[in-house]
C-alpha cells in the first residue's frame, strides 16, 4: 500500500503544478485583455493638450510671446542691419518684417493722436540735437512727423540714425519709456538720414531693424 502511494505522489505533484500554471497563465490573459479594454474605451486626450505648444528645444522655455506674430526676422538682434549687398531674398523679408512691425494688432491699445503730436512736437529740438548733418543740410532734411494715423513716429535726420538713435531720443533725450508710447497706441520710432532707416519697436524694446535706405527730401 505505501509502495502504490509513493508511486501516485510524483503525479499528484505534478497535477497540482499544472493547476497551478494554467491558473496563472488564465490571469495573465485576464488582465491583458483588461488593460486591452481599458485602452479602447479610455477618452481621447484633450484638443487643448494635444494642440499646447512645445518648449523650445534648447532653452526648455516657451517661445516669446513678444514675437507672436510676426514673420521670420532677416537678420539677428545682435547685428540688426540689413545692407543693400545682401541677398534679395534677406532684403524681402526685412520689407516684411518692418511692415509687420508697425501693423496694429486686435490687441494693440488704440492710437492717440493728440499724445503722438505732443511727443513728435518734444522730439523736434532733441532730434535737431542729435542730428550730425551741416547746418544747411539740417534746415533741409530735419523734422518729426506722426504717421500711419498715429501708430509711428518718424524721426527725420541729415545724418547720425543709426539702431540706438529712436531709443535714444525717446528714452533717454525725452525720458519717456517705450512702454508709455504703446500705451498710447504707438507702434514704431523710425529715424532715417541720407544713409539708413532704423525701426524700433515699442512691443518690444528688444526689436530694432535697420536697413539701408538713403532720403534726400
Amino acid at each position: 500500500m505505501r509502495s502504490a502511494i509513493a508511486k501516485l505522489l510524483p503525479l499528484f505533484v505534478m497535477a497540482a503544478a499544472c493547476d497551478e500554471k494554467e491558473s496563472k497563465v488564465s490571469a495573465s490573459a485576464a488582465a491583458t485583455d483588461a488593460a486591452i479594454v481599458d485602452a479602447a474605451t479610455a477618452p481621447p486626450p484633450s484638443s487643448a493638450s494635444a494642440l499646447a505648444p512645445s518648449s523650445d528645444a534648447a532653452t526648455g522655455a516657451a517661445p516669446s510671446s513678444s514675437d507672436a506674430g510676426m514673420p521670420p526676422r532677416p537678420v539677428p538682434k545682435t547685428s540688426p542691419t540689413v545692407g543693400s549687398g545682401m541677398p534679395m531674398e534677406t532684403q524681402m523679408q526685412a520689407i516684411a518684417y518692418m511692415a509687420a512691425m508697425a501693423q496694429p494688432r486686435f490687441d494693440d491699445p488704440q492710437p492717440d493722436a493728440t499724445y503722438a503730436q505732443s511727443l513728435a512736437t518734444q522730439l523736434k529740438s532733441i532730434a535737431m540735437s542729435l542730428d550730425h548733418g551741416s547746418a544747411e543740410e539740417k534746415a533741409k532734411l530735419n523734422r518729426v512727423e506722426v504717421a500711419a494715423g498715429g501708430r509711428k513716429i518718424d524721426v527725420l535726420l541729415a545724418n547720425g540714425c543709426d539702431a540706438e538713435t529712436p531709443r535714444r531720443a525717446v528714452v533717454t533725450r525725452a525720458t519717456t519709456p517705450l512702454s508709455t508710447l504703446f500705451g498710447h497706441g504707438i507702434l514704431v520710432v523710425r529715424c532715417n538720414d541720407a544713409h539708413v532707416q532704423c525701426l524700433q519697436s515699442t512691443r518690444d524694446p528688444t526689436d530694432v531693424l535697420c536697413t539701408t535706405a538713403p532720403r534726400h527730401k
